[in-house]
């Protein structure tokens, strides 16, 4: 659950697209690349987690997203609410976004150094729980890798983007999950203590 729960965390803040960093090189050309990715109405990428979690992701500016995995587990929102829904166990999770902060802006806002190799931002912070990031676009200054190495731990997140198409009017609907009347639904549940 936990894993899931940082998947879940992540994907949502993927889908807010505007961004902070701290070191002037690369902080410029990131402002750079961010501000472009801000002006992108909609957008639709292969997503694949670790090598191994494959699925689609859709998103619309602002802060809506869904990701349809391969297995069937589907994570959604439309900027107030977070669905995730795993058809195999039945359960459908709630996550009320109210005075979330995030998107990508959260995920790499207090980083100390930020430097910038081709088309590669290394973000590094010893104050971080991920301590360092990788963010990697490309030539269209698209995302394509996010690597996240979280601190005194060896363990890295990769989340690969692939075949991105980008402003291609996708509607509300696709946003506003509705899960199966059958399943069973909690509330929060990234609020809950393990």
């Amino acid at each position: 659950m936990l894993r899931l729960k940082k998947y879940i965390l992540f994907f949502f803040l993927l889908g807010c697209l505007p961004v902070l960093a701290d070191s002037q090189d690369g902080k410029e050309r990131l402002s750079s690349v961010l501000a472009k990715l801000n002006t992108v109405e909609s957008l639709r990428a292969s997503i694949t987690i670790n090598g191994t979690l494959t699925g689609t992701l859709s998103y619309k500016n602002p802060y809506q997203l869904h990701v349809r995995w391969n297995d069937g587990r589907i994570l959604s929102s439309n900027g107030k609410v977070l669905w995730f829904y795993n058809p195999d166990s039945g359960i459908s999770g709630r996550q009320d976004l109210k005075g979330v902060s995030g998107g990508l802006a959260g995920l790499f806002s207090g980083y100390e150094t930020v430097t910038l190799s081709g088309r590669t931002f290394r973000l590094l912070s010893n104050d971080k729980k991920m301590n360092e990031i990788i963010f990697i676009v490309n030539e269209n200054d698209m995302p394509r890798l996010i690597k996240m190495k979280k601190k005194d731990s060896e363990d890295v997140t990769e989340i690969a983007l692939s075949g991105i198409a980008t402003n291609l009017g996708l509607g509300t609907g696709l946003f506003n999950f509705q899960p199966p009347t059958s399943s069973q639904i909690v509330e929060n549940p990234l609020n809950q203590k393990e």
